[in-house]
């Protein structure tokens, strides 16, 4: 009844962090020419913003917005989306960079898309794939090279362009955003491009400093005993991915006497949501714990961090774990801690 117990307060935490997890931002949406309506839009994963605007008024009410619905719909100062139509489905493409190439991204179920356009062009995607296929019965790694026909196909009018547009051996925000600027500096003359592009980094690592008390409890291999335990954790973020999922990892000094055998370290392994806003941001995790090669035990990890300026946070973690023999799944329970920290946030 205990590991139920402790499941189901699990579960309850994190329906709960899910059910608020919007995070409205200042923007606006383009219903028409013309016609510009100002508020707040719901900042998501790149997978979400490509498929719904949600869009709240000044009266604090939340409207659904489809592509086909609005014309565009951007966050003040930062990224921008317009309605287009790609393999006949109308969708939310992200606006890199408008001048006299304008460069579009996509994430959807399958992965990455790039598109490219021009005035007197159509939109047309980037074509790109790699992998490993068989040739001769051996393995080889292969990169298809389709996106650069497709390139110089759109930027012909400037011959300086093709020893640049040879070093995109992959397409990406980064050396797209790049090229496309190059190209409009070489054509346009006193006319500076847009570029929309979002400046958040790839990864973010958000160290914290720890330590507490955890209480083991009797097992076949353990003596019921309480330690004291820290270290240092480091939360892995994605922005790109979403705004508010992690992975959780570091290094735990938590020694413990697995019947004679002594173990000191332990390495937890966990993916990680936090709440974005507030001065109080819930936060829940779950994972494996690796005490060296000795054990592995499920995780589940809930707690806060609590704002005391812009970059630090003091924070406080439960971490509740469980012997398991399908390493997910958990099997029984085996400890319970409680650990004070800081966490650092380098803007």
């Amino acid at each position: 009844m205990k590991l139920k117990g402790l499941l189901l307060l699990g579960l309850l935490l994190s329906t709960g962090l899910v059910y608020a997890q919007s995070n409205f931002k200042p923007g606006y949406i383009i219903k028409a020419p013309g016609d510009t309506i100002y508020g707040q839009i719901d900042y998501r994963g790149d997978l979400l913003m490509g498929s719904v605007c949600k869009f709240m008024t000044d009266d604090k009410s939340v409207v659904k917005y489809y592509p086909g619905d609005i014309i565009a719909y951007r966050f003040i100062d930062g990224k921008y989306y317009i309605s287009r139509e790609v393999n006949n489905k109308k969708v939310f493409l992200e606006c890199l960079i408008k001048g006299k190439v304008n460069i579009y991204y996509l994430r959807d179920d399958y992965g990455n898309h790039y598109y490219i356009d021009k005035d007197n062009m159509k939109l047309a995607e980037l074509p790109y794939e790699e992998g490993k296929k068989y040739v001769n019965g051996k393995e080889v790694y292969y990169e298809t090279t389709r996106h650069l026909g497709l390139l110089y196909t759109y930027m012909h009018d400037a011959p300086v362009m093709e020893s640049r547009i040879k070093t995109i051996k992959k397409p990406e925000h980064k050396n797209l955003v790049k090229l496309a600027e190059y190209y409009h500096n070489v054509v346009c003359y006193g006319e500076k491009c847009i570029i929309y592009e979002n400046k958040a980094s790839l990864f973010k690592i958000l160290p914290e400093i720890s330590g507490g008390i955890i209480n083991y409890q009797e097992s076949d291999d353990l003596k019921s005993m309480s330690y004291m335990q820290g270290g240092i954790t480091v939360h892995i973020w994605m922005p790109r991915t979403n705004e508010k999922l992690y992975f959780r990892t570091g290094l735990i000094l938590s020694p413990v006497d697995f019947r004679g055998e002594e173990c000191y370290i332990k390495i937890p392994c966990h993916f990680e949501y936090i709440y974005p806003k507030g001065v109080i941001k819930p936060r829940i995790a779950y994972g494996l714990n690796f005490y060296g090669l000795r054990k592995i035990s499920s995780s589940l990890n809930f707690g806060f961090n609590f704002k005391l300026s812009k970059n630090f946070f003091i924070s406080a973690t439960s971490d509740i774990e469980f012997n398991t023999k399908t390493l997910i799944i958990p099997n029984s329970f085996l400890s319970s801690s409680l650990q004070l920290g800081v966490v650092v946030d380098f803007k």
